[in-house]
């Protein structure tokens, strides 16, 4: 499942009950037409590069750009940290490779 805000409302199973509500709270937000991403006419795909490429990111980086979301502090990256990594697209500004660099998102450890 992707982390991104263009994704669709889903319940999110967790035992952490803040976790749960901040997520819930980041969503009333973030999906609305505010977050450029969620503008109408917006291709969300346009934020998941096919070609996995510099250039490819860079451009899909470029689109972020004036959101009132974006940024490593911002409510996009915010939602980001609470979910699972997700290894494809640009979330909030930042590619996959900056996020797990940073350690944005929750990774599960084989037991």
């Amino acid at each position: 499942m992707s982390s991104h805000i263009v994704a669709s409302r889903h319940t999110y199973v967790t035992s952490d009950r803040q976790a749960a509500q901040r997520l819930r709270e980041l969503d009333e937000l973030l999906l609305t037409p505010a977050a450029l991403c969620r503008r109408p006419g917006t291709d969300p795909d346009d934020w998941f590069p096919i070609a996995e490429t510099n250039d490819a990111y860079e451009a899909a980086k470029k689109r972020c750009n004036g959101c009132p979301f974006t940024g490593l502090g911002g409510p996009c990256v915010e939602r980001a940290r609470l979910l699972p990594y997700d290894p494809i697209g640009i979330v909030g500004g930042t590619d996959p490779a900056l996020r797990r660099q940073l350690g944005i998102g929750t990774y599960e450890v084989a037991a």
